[in-house]
Formats: structure tokens, C-alpha cells, sequence
């Protein structure tokens, strides 16, 4: 795998995040089951984006791509041309892909093989599949990166556990409000990332779609509903300017564009963490509930270790499902440049332990997990690291930040060829 030597010192200068990734999707999904144009401004082709623009188009859906904007027309999604003619959608490693479209392929009876790559189908699919085998909807792995889905949604009540995904909740959101009866979605236990349905339900109402949230116990979803198109831009995404936030609490000096203070997005709760680590004075450890926001631990975890206060972050045994086992993947990588983590099934333990000896001179292979979040905090952390960092696949980032590491370099880091094996 192609390694490269890492450096900086300090970041310093301007930048602007791409867009909301988690919006984008939702913006391109709505806007292609609505009949007529709509346009989308503030636009990154992220692996992830582009399979759901691609996933789209095999639905029906008219996507004409520019450079920062796209150009969608709903009004031939679900076409019968599009239904049962052995449609493939290929996810790539998008989970947002998978499970947004999964219920949404189905609202007129279809046939589709998903495809996928890496460890996209070892993430969990059951609150799909136990509701489909209520309603007779027909489901079957080919091999461990394709399944065969085949059937027709129907109106009804769907339970769906809270403490899984909520992205299972929004693809039934998407979809539900299209077919001829009404729904019901009943969470199970406590709902967490409740954040990305407020996101859903945001998009869902800006393009006409209504729903009733009771409490985040049960959402009403009226039939016979219709997409209206419309045009939106898209706002910076809080889980990348999480990686500059946490560089600026560290160090770093670096201005950053385009904020919403008043997003929607979890993430934005990088702010509050940062707040909450630098302002704790108190002899106990303090705790962060990191349940809402899984995307945003690693950084937060770098944060965390270069503060020297010991810290939990708890509630994270869903990291354990992402693109890597994330939770495992951030305390190894960071235990390597000589900081203090201890690994728990649901927590990470910082600062911990009594006369820790900290080891931050020595060059050091550090392993991307294949995970674009891994990369960019590793990136993050080489600001507070004298030695230098190998490491591998860079290209990870693909998956969400295209232009992560011109950005890293444009602010002062440093990437080298690695000569060694």
C-alpha cells in the first residue's frame, strides 16, 4: 500500500470545508423524487456523494453534474423503463448510500442487486431485514459484497431500533411518504444521533414532505405525499471543521470559512467538547458522552490526549461498525506517538494512568485503517508530533474531503515520498 512521510508543525492560514456531506446526500435523494428541476449549489464529488448520485440515476432520477452545483429533475424517477430490469446500485463504501436507498429502491415494485466494497455489508442491516420479512419483501447476499433485493414497500409500522443507525430511520423517512396508505415508524429503546433525523426531517420538509415527530418515540408519515423541487446551497460540514477546530485548540492558527452557527448538524458539537476539555479544572475525570457524534471522536480523542487531563469519551461502541473498527483503530494509532489511551469495549481512557512517560521524537508507521477519519486526525496529530509519521493509503480521504491533503499542504504541512518498503 503506497505509504508517504507526514509533517507539520503548526497549521497556519485560510480554509473553507467542503460541503455537508450528510446534508448533501439528503438533498440529492429529495430533489430527485421531486417532479421538476432543482438546483444544488455548494457541491464535492466525495466517493460517497458520487455513488449516490449515480444510485439515483439508476432509479430515474436526471443528474446533469457541474462544477458546483448539480441539476436534478425527479420527474422520471421511478419510471417503469427504471423498475425490474436487473438494476444494479453500486454503494461503493457509501452506508448513507446503502441504507437510504435500500427501503426507497422498493416504493415501486423492483428488482435491484446493491453492491458494495470493504466492509460496507459487514455493517448492520437487520432492522431492515426483520421488518421486510414482516411484509413478504424478499432479500439474499449473492456473496459478501452484493445482495438481491426484491419486492414492493409497503405503507405500515415499522420498529426500528434507536441504538443501531439512524440512518435505517431516514431511509424509511425518504420513502414512506410515498406510498398510497399511511406509516408509522416506532423507535425502539433510546434513539441516538438524533441529530441526523433532525437533518432528515429539515430536508424532507424544505422539499414539501411533512412528518410528525413525537418526541423521537414514533414518526406519523401521511400517504400520498409529493416532493416539491426547489433550490438550496449546501452548508460547511462540522465533521471536517471539527479536524481545523481541534488544530486550533492545539496549536494551530487557522481561519475557517463558511460556518452556520445555527447548523443542525451533531457535529457541530466539536465546539462544546473543545470548550468543555480546556475549561475542566476539577480533580475527577471528565466524562464526554460521544453517543451523538461517532464521527467526530478520533479528532476529539487527539484533542483529548494533548490536553493531559484525564478524560473518558463513552458511548462509543458504535465507532466499532464505521469504515474500521474506529474505536480500536484511534486508540492504536495515537498509543503509537507515545500518548496515553486505553481501549474499553464502549469508552476510551485518557490520561489515566500515573506517571505515563509521553514518546513523541521517533519515526513511526501509523496505519490509515483504510478509514478517511483515521487519516485526517493522524494528519492533525503529526502538528504535535517532533518525529515523523509514515503513513499509508492517503487516498482514504477520498470518501468524504477529495482535496483533504492539498488542504493540509497549502496550510504548511509537509508530505514526502517514502523510499522504504
Amino acid at each position: 500500500m503506497n505509504k508517504k512521510i507526514i509533517k507539520a508543525d503548526k497549521l497556519f492560514g485560510e480554509v473553507t470545508p467542503p460541503p455537508s456531506k450528510s446534508i448533501l446526500h439528503r438533498y440529492i435523494i429529495a430533489s430527485s423524487l421531486a417532479k421538476g428541476m432543482s438546483k444544488i449549489e455548494n457541491i464535492s464529488y466525495s466517493d460517497d456523494i458520487v455513488a449516490t448520485i449515480e444510485a439515483m440515476k439508476k432509479l430515474g432520477a436526471r443528474i446533469e453534474e457541474k462544477d458546483n452545483y448539480l441539476l436534478i429533475d425527479g420527474s422520471k424517477t421511478f419510471d417503469r423503463e427504471y423498475l425490474n430490469n436487473n438494476g444494479v446500485i453500486d454503494c461503493n463504501e457509501s452506508g448513507s448510500t446503502l441504507r437510504f436507498l435500500f427501503p426507497l429502491s422498493i416504493v415501486k415494485e423492483n428488482k435491484v442487486l446493491f453492491k458494495g466494497k470493504e466492509k460496507l455489508f459487514k455493517r448492520p442491516l437487520n432492522p431492515y431485514f426483520e421488518n421486510f420479512d414482516k411484509y413478504q419483501i424478499k432479500y439474499s447476499y449473492k456473496n459478501e459484497n452484493e445482495i438481491l433485493l426484491e419486492g414492493q414497500l409497503k405503507s405500515g409500522n415499522y420498529e426500528i431500533n434507536g441504538n443501531i443507525s439512524s440512518q435505517f430511520i431516514t431511509g424509511l423517512l425518504f420513502s414512506l411518504p410515498l406510498l398510497a396508505g399511511n406509516s408509522k415508524i416506532i423507535i425502539k429503546g433510546k434513539l441516538e444521533s438524533s441529530s441526523y433525523i433532525d437533518m432528515t426531517l429539515d430536508s424532507l420538509n424544505k422539499f414539501g414532505i411533512n412528518i410528525v415527530n413525537n418526541s423521537y418515540k414514533e414518526f406519523i408519515i401521511e400517504g400520498n405525499q409529493s416532493y416539491k423541487s426547489g433550490n438550496y446551497e449546501v452548508e460547511a460540514d462540522y465533521s471536517q471543521v471539527a479536524f481545523f477546530l481541534v488544530a486550533n485548540s492545539i496549536g494551530s492558527d487557522i481561519k475557517i470559512n463558511g460556518l452556520n452557527p445555527n447548523s443542525l448538524q451533531g457535529d457541530k458539537k466539536i465546539i462544546d467538547f473543545i470548550s468543555q476539555i480546556d475549561s475542566w479544572n476539577k480533580k475527577e475525570k471528565l466524562i464526554l458522552d460521544g453517543s451523538e457524534t461517532p464521527d467526530i471522536i478520533p479528532i476529539l480523542s487527539l484533542k483529548a490526549v494533548t490536553s493531559k487531563k484525564e478524560i473518558e469519551i463513552a458511548n462509543i461502541a458504535r465507532l466499532r461498525i464505521k469504515e474500521s473498527d474506529r474505536l480500536s483503530a484511534t486508540v492504536q494509532e495515537l498509543s503509537k506517538l507515545g500518548f496515553d489511551l486505553i481501549e474499553k469495549e464502549d469508552s476510551i481512557l485518557i490520561n489515566s494512568r500515573k506517571n505515563f512517560i509521553y514518546n513523541i521524537d521517533k519515526q513511526v508507521y501509523l496505519s490509515s485503517h483504510s478509514d478517511h477519519r483515521i487519516a485526517m486526525m493522524i494528519a492533525i496529530a503529526s502538528t504535535c508530533y517532533k518525529g515523523e509519521i509514515i503513513l499509508d493509503n492517503l487516498e482514504c480521504v477520498k470518501k468524504s474531503y477529495p482535496n483533504f491533503w492539498e488542504v493540509f499542504l497549502s496550510l504548511g504541512g509537509k508530505i514526502y515520498e517514502y523510499l522504504g518498503k
